[in-house]
């Protein structure tokens, strides 16, 4: 896959292992590509069974970029392509009993390949993430941010607060801990423990962590493949916050990424309505990018049943999680 500039660690064989072996309703289903006789790309996927007798395709779960990745010097029409790709997957959806088949394409995919797709019966959902271009020049982003990110990063540093990389268990409990109570806070579905530390150990993430007096006050497992870095889970103790702990997380892995060759920093979707957490990306200059999700539903019925049963579902999942703990 990192023969795929675009490919990014929810493309990488590291992710499958991890989800496959963090979640036993999730099946990967991993296609390789041809043209003629020569792979030329793959397609990752999962089969989502949240439910005995439910089953979906998606080419990646949570809305997270998946989508056939093509190697960059292939030339391939995307409507063939995407052409053969969906009638594979109709006969596969009759076959195994798929009741829904869902793509998410990442900014530049959702262009190349949406109007195809739709024109397949898929039904779009618009979505929007924010990337930041490096351009590996750490300096020039600094003096690009928003003065408050300068101020608020400087405050951290005066403040005594800390921030660094580590693999300890020890950290990873505690932050897990507090990952936990801010999902909670925040209304969302926890991502398990277990997911983070293969992930960790499969040295596609790391954890950044913001210490205070000796204190984990904050922290960030973000996500790291080819090109791209990803902000992905996300936790901070409110009564800390007045030291800035989380900015300074933010200006680290920048730095990293930038140190490190890395292309992008994608800080990850946000809800419409958090007009809060949208202007907080944007004050480190990271520009909105548009992305889409295709959906055709195979059986309504099925389908429908699980739209019933989903929120129930979530919340024994989050309860589970933080029994386990």
């Amino acid at each position: 896959m990192q023969q795929c500039a675009n490919s990014t660690a929810f493309q990488s064989l590291a992710w499958r292992d991890a989800l496959a072996a963090s979640f036993t309703q999730l099946a990967p289903v991993y296609l390789f590509i041809k043209q003629r006789s020569a792979v030329i790309g793959g397609l990752p996927a999962f089969v989502f069974q949240p439910i005995p007798g439910i089953r979906m395709w998606h080419s990646m779960p949570w809305h997270l970029f998946g989508g056939a990745q093509v190697i960059d010097s292939v030339q391939a029409s995307p409507a063939a392509l995407m052409s053969a790709l969906g009638a594979y997957l109709e006969n596969a959806a009759a076959e195994k009993g798929w009741c829904e088949l869902r793509w998410t394409l990442s900014p530049e995919e959702s262009v190349k390949y949406g109007d195809v797709l739709t024109s397949m019966g898929y039904e779009r959902t618009a979505h929007f993430t924010h990337l930041l271009e490096t351009k590996g020049d750490v300096d020039s982003l600094w003096h690009a941010y928003n003065k408050r990110v300068r101020g608020a990063v400087r405050k951290a540093e005066k403040s005594g607060v800390q921030v660094a990389d580590t693999k300890s268990e020890a950290a990873l409990s505690a932050f897990y801990d507090m990952y936990l109570t801010t999902v909670k806070r925040l209304g969302g579905t926890p991502k398990p423990r277990s997911l983070m530390q293969v992930l960790l150990q499969r040295n596609i993430a790391k954890l950044a962590i913001a210490t205070y007096g000796g204190t984990i006050i904050a922290g960030l497992l973000y996500l790291h493949f080819n090109r791209t870095v990803t902000l992905w889970c996300e936790a901070s103790v409110p009564e800390f916050l007045q030291y800035r702990p989380n900015n300074a997380i933010f200006h680290h892995i920048i730095t990293w990424a930038c140190d490190a060759g890395y292309a992008w920093v994608d800080f990850g979707a946000s809800p419409p309505e958090s007009e809060g957490l949208i202007a907080h990306k944007e004050q480190y200059r990271a520009k909105r990018f548009e992305f889409c999700s295709y959906t055709k539903g195979v059986s309504p019925l099925k389908r429908a049943l699980w739209t019933r049963s989903e929120g129930t579902l979530r919340q024994i999942y989050t309860w589970m999680q933080s029994w386990r703990r």
